[in-house]
C-alpha cells in the first residue's frame, strides 16, 4: 500500500472531520420542534395550519452554538445602523412617572382602515433599538402598524419619578394600551414580549384574563418564575447582566434614585439574581416579597385566556430549560397556550440559515397570520 504524502494526508483528515461534522449537525442540531399544548379544537385547529412547526428547524451550521449565537446577536446590534420610527411619543402617567411608544408603519388614513398593530415589549436594559431586527421583520411581512412601549427609565427617557423597575409595571401598560386604543379604536391588537419583555406580557394577560385587548400574542425566551430564573442564570451572563443593570439604571438614573434607601446595597450587586432581589425599595415596594408578588409574572399566568404562543431553546443560557420543565405541568393545561421548544436557538437568537436570519421571527409572523386569514 503506498504511503500518503502530506498534502493527501489533510484531504483526507479535512474530509473526515467534514463528514464527521455533518453527521453531528443532522443528529444533534436539527430537529422538529416540541409543541406542547392542550389538545382542543382551537389549538389543532391552528396547529394543522402552521406550517414552520412541521418543519425541521436548521439552525445556523457555523453558528449553532449557544454562546456563539448570543455574540453574534449582540455584535450585529452593535453594528447595525439605528432604526428611523415614524413617531416617538413621550407618555405622562398618573404617578407623573414617563413612558413613550415608538412608532413605525404609520400613514394618514390607518385609523379609519383599522390596521392591524403588533406591539413589541422590549428586553430587561434596551429600548425601542434592541427590537429593531423583529420589528422591521414584522412589519414587511404582514403590513402593520408596530409600536415598541418603553419602560420608564428606559432608552432616552428621563426618570422624573424616582421608581425603576426592570421587569415593568403592567399599570404603566394599561395606560399605554390605553393610549393604543384610544387612536386606533378599530385596530386588532397584537403583542410580542422578548425575553424580560415576554414578563411583562404574561404578567398583563394574566392580570386582564378575558379583558385583555390583544387578539393573540407571542412570548420569546420567557423566564417564568423569575424570582427562581434569575439566579439559574449561566454565572458568565449572570455577573455581565448584573453589572449591566446598574450602568444602565442606577449610575444613569443617579439624580434621581441615589436618594433612596437601598440604593447602595443594590449598586453592590454581583450578579442580576442579586441585583433582583435587592430592587424592591428602587421599585415603590416595602418588602423582597412584595415586589415579587406583585412583579412576577408566575403568579397570574394561570388566569390567560389571551390565544399565546411561547417560544424557548433547550440550551438557553439565560432562561433555562430547567424554568420550562417545572412548569409543563399547567402550560399543557391551559386551553390557549402553545408552548414550542426547540434544541438549540439560545436566547431570543435563534439563527437559522447561512446568513444567519432569524427563525423566530418567521414563526411570529406565521402565527399572527393565522388570525388575519
Amino acid at each position: 500500500m503506498p504511503e500518503l504524502n502530506d498534502s493527501t494526508l489533510a484531504v483526507v483528515s479535512l474530509l473526515y472531520f467534514t463528514i464527521l461534522f455533518v453527521v453531528y449537525y443532522f443528529h444533534k442540531v436539527v430537529s422538529k420542534p416540541a409543541v406542547h399544548f392542550q389538545r382542543n379544537e382551537i389549538n389543532c385547529s391552528l396547529l394543522s395550519n402552521f406550517s414552520i412547526l412541521k418543519e425541521n428547524y436548521f439552525p445556523t451550521l457555523w453558528c449553532f452554538n449557544r454562546h456563539l449565537m448570543l455574540i453574534l446577536l449582540l455584535y450585529r446590534d452593535y453594528r447595525s445602523k439605528p432604526y428611523i420610527y415614524d413617531k416617538i411619543e413621550e407618555l405622562r402617567m398618573k404617578d407623573g412617572g414617563i413612558t413613550g411608544l415608538v412608532w413605525t408603519g404609520l400613514a394618514p388614513e390607518d385609523s379609519k382602515l383599522a390596521k392591524p398593530i403588533v406591539v413589541i415589549f422590549h428586553t430587561i436594559s434596551g429600548d425601542e433599538q434592541d427590537v429593531k431586527n423583529t420589528l422591521h421583520h414584522i412589519k414587511t411581512t404582514l403590513d402593520c402598524i408596530v409600536v415598541v412601549c418603553i419602560r420608564r427609565g428606559h432608552g432616552h427617557l428621563p426618570l422624573s419619578t424616582p421608581v425603576i423597575n426592570t421587569m415593568g409595571s403592567t399599570s404603566d401598560l394599561k395606560e399605554q394600551l390605553a393610549h393604543i386604543r384610544k387612536r386606533f379604536p378599530n385596530s386588532i391588537l397584537f403583542g410580542v414580549g422578548i425575553s424580560a419583555g415576554s414578563g411583562l406580557l404574561a404578567r398583563y394577560l394574566g392580570e386582564s384574563g378575558s379583558s385583555s385587548v390583544f387578539r393573540a400574542a407571542v412570548a420569546i425566551s420567557p423566564a417564568y418564575d423569575i424570582e427562581k430564573a434569575f439566579h439559574r442564570i449561566h454565572p458568565m451572563y449572570s455577573k455581565l447582566m448584573g453589572q449591566r443593570l446598574i450602568d444602565y439604571f442606577l449610575e444613569r438614573h443617579y439624580e434621581s434614585l441615589s436618594q433612596l434607601p437601598g440604593y447602595l446595597h443594590v449598586s453592590e450587586s454581583k450578579s442580576i439574581g442579586e441585583f433582583q432581589d435587592r430592587l424592591h425599595l428602587l421599585a415603590g415596594f416595602e418588602s423582597r416579597k412584595e415586589y415579587y408578588a406583585e412583579s412576577n409574572p408566575i403568579n397570574v399566568v394561570k388566569n390567560i385566556e389571551t390565544s399565546l404562543l411561547i417560544l424557548n431553546s433547550k440550551d438557553d443560557p439565560i432562561c433555562v430549560d430547567l424554568n420550562v420543565i417545572e412548569n409543563l405541568h399547567w402550560l399543557e393545561s391551559l386551553p390557549n397556550t402553545i408552548l414550542v421548544r426547540t434544541k438549540r436557538g439560545s436566547h431570543i437568537a435563534f439563527y437559522e440559515g447561512i446568513k444567519a436570519r432569524s427563525w423566530s421571527d418567521r414563526l411570529i409572523c406565521e402565527y399572527f397570520s393565522l388570525f388575519l386569514a
